[in-house]
């Protein structure tokens, strides 16, 4: 299963849970953000320390590691961790998505898009789309 050519040494299953499981931290450290809880002052911070722990978990290959740098080159550029950089980039296009419900965007047409954006970062990460 951890071929060279793999993008992670982590079985599907536990991809599917650590990306997932990021973006719902994304999205409620956003909402305690808006809501004004304690502790959630800097969500900034909050997101990067997440989406390094994302990468940690993801324990990327080399090829991984090269494939995420070429997707994501600004993004890797400034963290200098294709994982995090990973993160960064899902934790944008769910802000994005949230603050598009926000200005009236029916939350029945975003899903689907965060739900497909999930899935391909999924698909890519367990080598099922290139």
């Amino acid at each position: 299963m951890s071929t060279p050519r793999r993008p992670t040494l982590v079985n599907d299953a536990e991809v599917e849970r650590l990306v997932r499981g990021f973006a719902a931290r994304v999205l409620l450290q956003r909402a305690a953000f808006h809501a004004g809880e304690p502790g959630a002052d800097h969500p900034l911070e909050t997101i990067d320390h997440e989406a390094r722990a994302l990468s940690a978990a993801l324990a990327l290959t080399a090829h991984g590691r090269a494939y995420w740098m070429v997707l994501l080159p600004e993004e890797t550029k400034h963290t200098r961790d294709p994982g995090a950089a990973l993160g960064l980039w899902m934790a944008s296009q769910l802000v994005q998505m949230m603050q598009a419900i926000e200005d009236g965007e029916a939350e029945d047409a975003i899903k689907p898009k965060i739900e497909a954006m999930l899935a391909d970062v999924v698909a890519r990460l367990t080598d099922r789309k290139h």
